[in-house]
Protein backbone atom coordinates (compact mmCIF):
# COMPACT_ATOMS: atom_id res chain seq x y z
CA UNK A 1 0.00 0.00 0.00
CA UNK A 2 1.40 3.41 -0.98
CA UNK A 3 2.09 6.15 1.53
CA UNK A 4 -0.62 8.40 0.04
CA UNK A 5 -3.24 5.67 0.27
CA UNK A 6 -2.15 4.96 3.83
CA UNK A 7 -2.72 8.63 4.72
CA UNK A 8 -6.49 8.17 4.43
CA UNK A 9 -6.73 4.44 5.16
CA UNK A 10 -4.88 4.57 8.51
CA UNK A 11 -7.38 6.83 10.34
CA UNK A 12 -10.26 4.92 8.76
CA UNK A 13 -8.79 1.69 10.14
CA UNK A 14 -8.52 3.46 13.50
CA UNK A 15 -12.21 4.33 13.37
CA UNK A 16 -13.08 0.69 12.69
CA UNK A 17 -10.80 -0.43 15.52
CA UNK A 18 -12.45 1.96 17.98
CA UNK A 19 -15.90 0.63 17.10
CA UNK A 20 -14.69 -2.96 17.48
CA UNK A 21 -13.06 -2.23 20.84
CA UNK A 22 -16.06 -0.38 22.22
CA UNK A 23 -17.31 -3.47 24.05
CA UNK A 24 -14.11 -3.58 26.12
CA UNK A 25 -14.62 -0.21 27.75
CA UNK A 26 -13.69 3.45 27.41
CA UNK A 27 -10.05 3.16 28.48
CA UNK A 28 -9.01 0.77 25.73
CA UNK A 29 -11.06 2.59 23.08
CA UNK A 30 -9.59 6.02 23.75
CA UNK A 31 -6.09 4.51 23.92
CA UNK A 32 -6.62 3.02 20.46
CA UNK A 33 -7.88 6.38 19.19
CA UNK A 34 -4.79 8.09 20.56
CA UNK A 35 -2.47 5.47 19.06
CA UNK A 36 -4.00 5.68 15.59
CA UNK A 37 -4.15 9.48 15.60
CA UNK A 38 -0.50 9.70 16.73
CA UNK A 39 0.55 7.21 14.05
CA UNK A 40 -1.38 9.21 11.45
CA UNK A 41 0.35 12.42 12.46
CA UNK A 42 3.76 10.72 12.36
CA UNK A 43 2.99 9.36 8.87
CA UNK A 44 1.95 12.81 7.64
CA UNK A 45 5.29 14.23 8.83
CA UNK A 46 7.18 11.39 7.18
CA UNK A 47 5.48 11.97 3.82
CA UNK A 48 6.02 15.72 4.16
CA UNK A 49 9.74 15.37 4.93
CA UNK A 50 11.00 15.51 1.28
CA UNK A 51 9.25 18.88 0.87
CA UNK A 52 10.96 20.55 3.82
CA UNK A 53 13.90 21.62 1.64
CA UNK A 54 11.72 23.58 -0.77
CA UNK A 55 10.68 20.81 -3.13
CA UNK A 56 7.00 21.54 -2.69
CA UNK A 57 6.31 22.12 -6.37
CA UNK A 58 6.84 18.47 -7.17
CA UNK A 59 4.09 15.88 -7.00
CA UNK A 60 4.01 12.56 -5.24
CA UNK A 61 1.44 10.55 -7.18
CA UNK A 62 -0.07 7.10 -6.95
CA UNK A 63 -2.83 5.19 -8.64
CA UNK A 64 -4.39 5.65 -12.01
CA UNK A 65 -6.33 2.38 -11.88
CA UNK A 66 -9.31 2.69 -14.19
CA UNK A 67 -12.69 1.99 -12.66
CA UNK A 68 -16.14 2.34 -14.25
CA UNK A 69 -17.43 5.39 -16.20
CA UNK A 70 -14.00 6.98 -16.53
CA UNK A 71 -13.35 7.07 -12.79
CA UNK A 72 -9.74 6.49 -11.76
CA UNK A 73 -8.20 5.96 -8.36
CA UNK A 74 -5.69 8.79 -8.71
CA UNK A 75 -4.03 10.43 -5.74
CA UNK A 76 -1.34 13.11 -5.78
CA UNK A 77 0.19 15.44 -3.24
CA UNK A 78 2.43 18.47 -3.21
CA UNK A 79 3.73 20.66 -0.38
CA UNK A 80 0.47 22.58 -0.10
CA UNK A 81 -1.86 19.59 0.11
CA UNK A 82 0.51 17.72 2.44
CA UNK A 83 0.66 20.73 4.76
CA UNK A 84 -3.14 20.62 5.05
CA UNK A 85 -2.99 16.88 5.67
CA UNK A 86 -0.41 17.51 8.39
CA UNK A 87 -2.72 20.14 9.90
CA UNK A 88 -5.60 17.64 9.79
CA UNK A 89 -3.61 14.91 11.52
CA UNK A 90 -2.17 17.32 14.09
CA UNK A 91 -5.53 18.86 15.06
CA UNK A 92 -7.15 15.43 15.17
CA UNK A 93 -4.48 14.32 17.65
CA UNK A 94 -5.08 17.50 19.68
CA UNK A 95 -8.81 16.79 19.71
CA UNK A 96 -8.27 13.25 20.99
CA UNK A 97 -6.07 14.55 23.80
CA UNK A 98 -8.44 17.41 24.64
CA UNK A 99 -11.38 14.97 24.88
CA UNK A 100 -9.47 12.47 27.01
CA UNK A 101 -11.58 12.86 30.17
CA UNK A 102 -14.99 13.03 28.46
CA UNK A 103 -17.47 10.29 29.27
CA UNK A 104 -18.13 9.28 25.66
CA UNK A 105 -18.45 5.99 23.84
CA UNK A 106 -16.47 4.43 21.03
CA UNK A 107 -18.52 6.19 18.35
CA UNK A 108 -17.11 9.56 19.44
CA UNK A 109 -13.51 8.54 18.79
CA UNK A 110 -14.47 6.70 15.59
CA UNK A 111 -16.16 9.77 14.14
CA UNK A 112 -13.09 11.95 14.66
CA UNK A 113 -10.82 9.41 13.00
CA UNK A 114 -13.32 8.91 10.17
CA UNK A 115 -13.46 12.67 9.65
CA UNK A 116 -9.66 12.83 9.43
CA UNK A 117 -9.71 10.05 6.84
CA UNK A 118 -12.25 11.81 4.61
CA UNK A 119 -10.44 15.17 4.89
CA UNK A 120 -7.16 13.59 3.83
CA UNK A 121 -8.93 12.05 0.86
CA UNK A 122 -10.18 15.48 -0.23
CA UNK A 123 -6.64 16.89 -0.16
CA UNK A 124 -5.19 13.89 -2.03
CA UNK A 125 -7.72 13.12 -4.78
CA UNK A 126 -6.95 14.18 -8.35
CA UNK A 127 -9.88 12.35 -9.87
CA UNK A 128 -12.92 14.58 -9.45
CA UNK A 129 -15.33 11.72 -8.75
CA UNK A 130 -13.09 10.42 -5.96
CA UNK A 131 -12.70 14.02 -4.77
CA UNK A 132 -16.47 14.39 -4.60
CA UNK A 133 -16.93 11.11 -2.70
CA UNK A 134 -14.42 12.16 -0.05
CA UNK A 135 -15.98 15.65 0.04
CA UNK A 136 -19.39 14.23 0.84
CA UNK A 137 -17.95 11.73 3.29
CA UNK A 138 -16.78 14.56 5.55
CA UNK A 139 -20.42 15.52 6.21
CA UNK A 140 -21.33 12.26 7.92
CA UNK A 141 -18.95 12.24 10.92
CA UNK A 142 -19.32 15.99 11.52
CA UNK A 143 -23.12 15.64 11.46
CA UNK A 144 -22.92 13.04 14.22
CA UNK A 145 -20.27 14.96 16.19
CA UNK A 146 -22.55 18.00 16.33
CA UNK A 147 -25.84 16.12 16.65
CA UNK A 148 -24.84 13.59 19.30
CA UNK A 149 -22.28 15.35 21.49
CA UNK A 150 -23.17 19.02 21.10
CA UNK A 151 -25.05 21.43 23.34
CA UNK A 152 -28.80 21.82 23.85
CA UNK A 153 -29.51 23.05 20.30
CA UNK A 154 -27.31 20.41 18.69
CA UNK A 155 -29.97 18.71 16.57
CA UNK A 156 -31.12 21.89 14.87
CA UNK A 157 -27.50 22.94 14.27
CA UNK A 158 -26.55 19.52 12.88
CA UNK A 159 -29.47 19.47 10.45
CA UNK A 160 -28.78 23.05 9.34
CA UNK A 161 -25.11 22.20 8.81
CA UNK A 162 -25.99 19.14 6.76
CA UNK A 163 -28.64 20.82 4.61
CA UNK A 164 -26.52 23.85 3.75
CA UNK A 165 -23.37 21.92 2.92
CA UNK A 166 -25.24 19.14 1.10
CA UNK A 167 -27.13 21.69 -1.01
CA UNK A 168 -23.83 23.30 -1.96
CA UNK A 169 -22.47 19.88 -2.87
CA UNK A 170 -25.39 19.29 -5.23
CA UNK A 171 -24.46 22.41 -7.20
CA UNK A 172 -20.87 21.20 -7.31
CA UNK A 173 -21.92 17.73 -8.53
CA UNK A 174 -24.07 19.21 -11.32
CA UNK A 175 -21.13 21.36 -12.43
CA UNK A 176 -18.79 18.37 -12.46
CA UNK A 177 -21.27 16.26 -14.42
CA UNK A 178 -21.63 19.03 -17.02
CA UNK A 179 -17.85 19.26 -17.32
CA UNK A 180 -17.36 15.52 -17.71
CA UNK A 181 -20.24 15.25 -20.21
CA UNK A 182 -18.81 18.06 -22.31
CA UNK A 183 -15.45 16.28 -22.37
CA UNK A 184 -17.14 13.07 -23.51
CA UNK A 185 -19.07 14.85 -26.25
CA UNK A 186 -15.88 16.44 -27.53
CA UNK A 187 -13.52 13.46 -27.28
CA UNK A 188 -15.69 10.35 -26.91
CA UNK A 189 -13.83 9.53 -23.68
CA UNK A 190 -15.27 9.48 -20.17
CA UNK A 191 -12.85 10.86 -17.63
CA UNK A 192 -12.90 12.60 -14.25
CA UNK A 193 -9.14 13.24 -14.26
CA UNK A 194 -8.55 16.83 -13.16
CA UNK A 195 -5.47 17.21 -15.34
CA UNK A 196 -7.27 16.02 -18.48
CA UNK A 197 -10.29 18.24 -17.83
CA UNK A 198 -8.16 21.37 -17.55
CA UNK A 199 -7.78 21.38 -21.32
CA UNK A 200 -11.55 21.13 -21.91
CA UNK A 201 -13.03 24.33 -23.46
CA UNK A 202 -16.59 24.89 -22.20
CA UNK A 203 -17.58 27.88 -24.32
CA UNK A 204 -20.72 29.68 -23.21
CA UNK A 205 -21.46 27.01 -20.59
CA UNK A 206 -18.19 27.69 -18.79
CA UNK A 207 -19.45 30.50 -16.51
CA UNK A 208 -22.43 28.38 -15.43
CA UNK A 209 -20.22 25.43 -14.54
CA UNK A 210 -17.83 27.75 -12.71
CA UNK A 211 -20.78 29.23 -10.81
CA UNK A 212 -21.87 25.76 -9.70
CA UNK A 213 -18.39 25.03 -8.37
CA UNK A 214 -18.31 28.43 -6.72
CA UNK A 215 -21.54 27.77 -4.81
CA UNK A 216 -20.31 24.36 -3.64
CA UNK A 217 -16.98 25.70 -2.45
CA UNK A 218 -18.43 29.01 -1.22
CA UNK A 219 -20.78 27.31 1.24
CA UNK A 220 -17.84 25.54 2.82
CA UNK A 221 -15.60 28.62 3.20
CA UNK A 222 -18.22 30.12 3.95
CA UNK A 223 -18.72 33.35 2.02
CA UNK A 224 -21.47 35.79 2.87
CA UNK A 225 -24.43 35.20 2.38
CA UNK A 226 -23.88 31.41 2.45
CA UNK A 227 -22.50 31.56 5.99
CA UNK A 228 -25.54 31.30 8.27
CA UNK A 229 -25.02 27.64 9.13
CA UNK A 230 -21.57 28.26 10.64
CA UNK A 231 -22.33 30.18 13.87
CA UNK A 232 -24.99 27.66 14.89
CA UNK A 233 -22.74 24.70 14.10
CA UNK A 234 -19.85 26.15 16.11
CA UNK A 235 -22.02 27.19 19.03
CA UNK A 236 -23.60 23.77 19.48
CA UNK A 237 -20.69 21.52 18.54
CA UNK A 238 -18.42 20.10 21.25
CA UNK A 239 -15.12 21.95 21.59
CA UNK A 240 -13.17 19.32 19.65
CA UNK A 241 -15.79 19.38 16.90
CA UNK A 242 -15.39 23.14 16.58
CA UNK A 243 -11.62 22.68 16.32
CA UNK A 244 -11.93 20.32 13.35
CA UNK A 245 -14.69 22.37 11.76
CA UNK A 246 -12.83 25.69 11.92
CA UNK A 247 -9.34 24.27 11.73
CA UNK A 248 -9.71 22.07 8.65
CA UNK A 249 -13.22 21.74 7.20
CA UNK A 250 -13.56 25.44 6.38
CA UNK A 251 -10.31 25.16 4.40
CA UNK A 252 -11.94 22.67 2.02
CA UNK A 253 -13.74 25.46 0.18
CA UNK A 254 -10.58 27.51 -0.37
CA UNK A 255 -8.67 24.37 -1.33
CA UNK A 256 -11.36 23.53 -3.89
CA UNK A 257 -11.06 26.99 -5.44
CA UNK A 258 -7.27 26.77 -5.60
CA UNK A 259 -7.02 23.18 -6.79
CA UNK A 260 -10.16 22.72 -8.92
CA UNK A 261 -12.22 25.78 -9.88
CA UNK A 262 -9.51 28.32 -10.77
CA UNK A 263 -7.29 25.90 -12.76
CA UNK A 264 -10.30 24.59 -14.71
CA UNK A 265 -11.65 28.06 -15.55
CA UNK A 266 -8.79 30.58 -15.33
CA UNK A 267 -10.36 33.14 -17.67
CA UNK A 268 -13.72 33.09 -15.87
CA UNK A 269 -11.99 33.27 -12.50
CA UNK A 270 -10.06 36.35 -13.63
CA UNK A 271 -13.19 38.01 -15.03
CA UNK A 272 -15.14 37.37 -11.83
CA UNK A 273 -12.23 38.18 -9.51
CA UNK A 274 -13.35 41.75 -8.61
CA UNK A 275 -16.80 40.53 -7.60
CA UNK A 276 -15.35 37.66 -5.59
CA UNK A 277 -12.89 40.04 -3.97
CA UNK A 278 -15.86 42.19 -2.98
CA UNK A 279 -17.38 39.16 -1.25
CA UNK A 280 -14.04 38.45 0.47
CA UNK A 281 -13.82 42.04 1.71
CA UNK A 282 -17.43 41.78 2.88
CA UNK A 283 -16.50 38.63 4.79
CA UNK A 284 -13.62 40.41 6.51
CA UNK A 285 -15.69 43.41 7.59
CA UNK A 286 -19.12 41.82 8.11
CA UNK A 287 -17.69 38.90 10.11
CA UNK A 288 -15.84 41.31 12.39
CA UNK A 289 -18.90 43.52 12.89
CA UNK A 290 -21.04 40.50 13.76
CA UNK A 291 -18.37 39.29 16.19
CA UNK A 292 -18.51 42.67 17.96
CA UNK A 293 -22.23 42.17 18.61
CA UNK A 294 -21.91 38.71 20.22
CA UNK A 295 -22.32 37.96 23.91
CA UNK A 296 -21.46 34.26 23.54
CA UNK A 297 -17.75 33.45 23.33
CA UNK A 298 -18.22 30.61 20.87
CA UNK A 299 -20.36 32.67 18.50
CA UNK A 300 -17.81 35.47 18.69
CA UNK A 301 -15.01 33.15 17.60
CA UNK A 302 -17.27 31.63 14.93
CA UNK A 303 -17.89 35.02 13.32
CA UNK A 304 -14.19 35.83 13.61
CA UNK A 305 -13.57 32.74 11.45
CA UNK A 306 -15.74 34.25 8.72
CA UNK A 307 -13.63 37.41 8.88
CA UNK A 308 -10.30 35.57 8.83
CA UNK A 309 -11.27 33.43 5.87
CA UNK A 310 -12.14 36.62 4.01
CA UNK A 311 -8.43 37.52 4.26
CA UNK A 312 -7.48 34.09 2.93
CA UNK A 313 -9.83 34.51 -0.03
CA UNK A 314 -8.43 37.98 -0.81
CA UNK A 315 -4.95 36.53 -0.99
CA UNK A 316 -6.03 33.62 -3.19
CA UNK A 317 -7.87 35.93 -5.60
CA UNK A 318 -4.85 38.19 -6.07
CA UNK A 319 -3.27 35.62 -8.42
CA UNK A 320 0.13 36.70 -7.15
CA UNK A 321 2.65 34.35 -5.63
CA UNK A 322 2.81 36.45 -2.47
CA UNK A 323 -0.96 36.71 -2.04
CA UNK A 324 -1.66 33.06 -2.78
CA UNK A 325 1.14 31.89 -0.49
CA UNK A 326 -0.11 34.24 2.22
CA UNK A 327 -3.60 32.83 1.81
CA UNK A 328 -2.25 29.29 2.11
CA UNK A 329 -0.22 30.17 5.19
CA UNK A 330 -3.17 31.95 6.76
CA UNK A 331 -5.27 28.81 6.28
CA UNK A 332 -2.78 26.98 8.50
CA UNK A 333 -2.51 29.90 10.94
CA UNK A 334 -6.27 30.09 11.35
CA UNK A 335 -6.48 26.37 12.07
CA UNK A 336 -3.91 26.61 14.85
CA UNK A 337 -5.04 29.87 16.46
CA UNK A 338 -8.80 29.44 16.23
CA UNK A 339 -8.44 25.81 17.24
CA UNK A 340 -6.69 26.93 20.43
CA UNK A 341 -9.40 29.51 21.17
CA UNK A 342 -12.20 26.99 20.69
CA UNK A 343 -10.41 24.51 22.93
CA UNK A 344 -10.11 27.06 25.72
CA UNK A 345 -13.77 28.01 25.46
CA UNK A 346 -14.46 24.29 25.70
CA UNK A 347 -12.32 24.03 28.85
CA UNK A 348 -14.30 26.91 30.35
CA UNK A 349 -17.60 25.31 29.41
CA UNK A 350 -16.61 21.94 30.91
CA UNK A 351 -15.90 23.69 34.22
CA UNK A 352 -18.84 26.11 34.38
CA UNK A 353 -21.38 25.11 31.70
CA UNK A 354 -21.38 28.79 30.69
CA UNK A 355 -20.09 30.60 27.58
CA UNK A 356 -21.50 34.12 27.92
CA UNK A 357 -19.20 37.09 28.38
CA UNK A 358 -21.29 38.28 31.31
CA UNK A 359 -20.97 34.89 33.02
CA UNK A 360 -17.36 35.53 33.91
CA UNK A 361 -15.06 38.23 35.24
CA UNK A 362 -11.82 38.34 37.12
CA UNK A 363 -10.69 34.99 35.77
CA UNK A 364 -7.11 36.20 35.41
CA UNK A 365 -6.73 36.02 39.19
CA UNK A 366 -8.39 32.62 39.58
CA UNK A 367 -7.04 30.96 36.40
CA UNK A 368 -3.74 32.67 35.49
CA UNK A 369 -2.62 29.95 33.09
CA UNK A 370 -5.89 30.05 31.15
CA UNK A 371 -5.67 33.86 31.06
CA UNK A 372 -2.12 33.68 29.69
CA UNK A 373 -2.89 31.19 26.92
CA UNK A 374 -6.17 32.86 25.97
CA UNK A 375 -4.46 36.25 25.77
CA UNK A 376 -1.62 34.82 23.69
CA UNK A 377 -4.00 33.22 21.18
CA UNK A 378 -6.13 36.39 21.06
CA UNK A 379 -3.09 38.50 20.16
CA UNK A 380 -2.15 35.98 17.45
CA UNK A 381 -5.70 36.07 16.12
CA UNK A 382 -5.75 39.86 15.73
CA UNK A 383 -2.41 39.87 13.91
CA UNK A 384 0.12 41.10 16.45
CA UNK A 385 3.57 41.35 14.79
CA UNK A 386 5.78 38.49 15.91
CA UNK A 387 2.91 35.99 15.96
CA UNK A 388 1.54 33.88 13.12
CA UNK A 389 -1.54 35.92 12.24
CA UNK A 390 0.48 38.97 11.23
CA UNK A 391 2.54 37.19 8.58
CA UNK A 392 -0.42 35.67 6.73
CA UNK A 393 -2.57 38.79 6.81
CA UNK A 394 0.29 41.02 5.66
CA UNK A 395 1.06 38.74 2.70
CA UNK A 396 -2.62 38.57 1.70
CA UNK A 397 -3.05 42.35 1.80
CA UNK A 398 0.27 42.91 0.01
CA UNK A 399 -0.71 40.42 -2.68
CA UNK A 400 -4.10 42.00 -3.35
CA UNK A 401 -2.51 45.48 -3.50
CA UNK A 402 0.00 44.28 -6.12
CA UNK A 403 -2.41 42.16 -8.16
CA UNK A 404 -2.16 42.42 -11.94
CA UNK A 405 -5.81 41.40 -12.32
CA UNK A 406 -7.82 44.43 -13.52
CA UNK A 407 -9.62 46.30 -10.69
CA UNK A 408 -8.12 44.14 -7.93
CA UNK A 409 -5.22 46.44 -7.13
CA UNK A 410 -7.50 49.41 -6.44
CA UNK A 411 -7.13 50.61 -2.83
CA UNK A 412 -10.66 49.59 -1.83
CA UNK A 413 -9.90 45.90 -1.25
CA UNK A 414 -6.69 46.50 0.70
CA UNK A 415 -8.36 49.23 2.74
CA UNK A 416 -11.28 46.89 3.51
CA UNK A 417 -8.77 44.33 4.73
CA UNK A 418 -7.09 46.91 6.97
CA UNK A 419 -10.52 47.83 8.38
CA UNK A 420 -11.09 44.14 9.11
CA UNK A 421 -7.78 43.96 10.98
CA UNK A 422 -8.74 47.00 13.06
CA UNK A 423 -12.16 45.59 13.85
CA UNK A 424 -10.56 42.31 14.95
CA UNK A 425 -8.88 44.14 17.79
CA UNK A 426 -12.16 45.93 18.53
CA UNK A 427 -14.04 42.68 19.23
CA UNK A 428 -11.30 40.38 20.54
CA UNK A 429 -9.60 42.58 23.13
CA UNK A 430 -12.80 43.82 24.87
CA UNK A 431 -14.06 40.23 25.06
CA UNK A 432 -10.79 39.11 26.64
CA UNK A 433 -10.88 42.04 29.08
CA UNK A 434 -14.48 41.29 30.08
CA UNK A 435 -13.88 37.61 30.78
CA UNK A 436 -10.48 37.78 32.46
CA UNK A 437 -9.96 41.26 33.91
CA UNK A 438 -13.32 42.96 34.49
CA UNK A 439 -14.85 42.84 37.98
CA UNK A 440 -17.08 39.88 38.66
CA UNK A 441 -20.78 40.58 38.12
CA UNK A 442 -23.66 39.30 40.24
CA UNK A 443 -24.15 36.28 37.96
CA UNK A 444 -20.46 35.44 37.59
CA UNK A 445 -19.42 31.80 37.92
CA UNK A 446 -15.69 32.57 37.95
CA UNK A 447 -15.35 31.38 41.53
CA UNK A 448 -16.23 27.85 40.44
CA UNK A 449 -13.66 27.66 37.64
CA UNK A 450 -10.36 25.86 38.42
CA UNK A 451 -7.25 26.53 36.39
CA UNK A 452 -5.87 24.30 33.65
CA UNK A 453 -4.49 20.88 34.48
CA UNK A 454 -1.18 19.53 33.18
CA UNK A 455 -2.65 17.84 30.10
CA UNK A 456 -4.42 21.02 29.03
CA UNK A 457 -1.31 23.14 29.61
CA UNK A 458 0.79 20.84 27.42
CA UNK A 459 -1.76 21.04 24.60
CA UNK A 460 -1.85 24.84 24.74
CA UNK A 461 1.93 25.19 25.07
CA UNK A 462 2.26 23.26 21.80
CA UNK A 463 -0.36 25.37 20.01
CA UNK A 464 1.02 28.68 21.26
CA UNK A 465 4.55 27.54 20.47
CA UNK A 466 3.49 27.00 16.86
CA UNK A 467 1.95 30.49 16.75
CA UNK A 468 5.25 31.96 17.90
CA UNK A 469 7.35 29.78 15.60
CA UNK A 470 5.40 30.75 12.47
CA UNK A 471 5.40 34.39 13.52
CA UNK A 472 9.17 34.56 14.07
CA UNK A 473 10.33 32.10 11.39
CA UNK A 474 7.64 31.99 8.68
CA UNK A 475 10.13 30.98 6.01
CA UNK A 476 10.42 27.52 7.54
CA UNK A 477 6.73 27.07 6.72
CA UNK A 478 6.63 29.03 3.47
CA UNK A 479 9.37 26.77 2.12
CA UNK A 480 6.88 23.90 2.16
CA UNK A 481 3.89 25.55 0.50
CA UNK A 482 5.32 28.34 -1.64
CA UNK A 483 6.77 26.28 -4.55
CA UNK A 484 3.52 24.42 -5.22
CA UNK A 485 1.38 27.58 -4.93
CA UNK A 486 3.79 29.50 -7.16
CA UNK A 487 3.40 26.78 -9.80
CA UNK A 488 -0.38 27.19 -9.57
CA UNK A 489 -0.01 30.93 -10.22
CA UNK A 490 2.03 30.18 -13.33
Amino acid sequence: MSQLTLLWVLPLAGAAACLALGRFGRTLTRAAALAFSAAHFALSLFVLKPFLAGGGAGLVAVGGERLAFGVSYLLAADGFSLSLIGLTAFLNLICILASWNLEVGSAYWANFLGLASALCGVFLARDLFVFYVFWEATLIPMFFIIGLWGSSGRRHAAVKFFLFTFAGSVFMLLALLALVSAHHDATGVWTWDLQALKAMPMGAAGPWVFAGLLVGFGVKIPVVPLHTWLPDAHTEAPAAGSVMLAGVMLKMGLYGLIRVAFPLFPATAEAWAPWLAGLAALNAVYGALCAMAQTDLKRLIAYSSIAHLGFCLLGVLSRTSQGLTGGGLQMINHGITTGALFLMVGFLYERSHKRGLADFGGLAVRTPWLAFFFGFATLASIGLPGLNGFVGEFMCLSGIARSAVPLLSVPFFAVAGVVGVTLAAAYALPAYQTVFWAPEGPDSVSGKVPDLDTREKVILWVLCGLMLWIGLAPQSWLTIIEPSLRSLVR
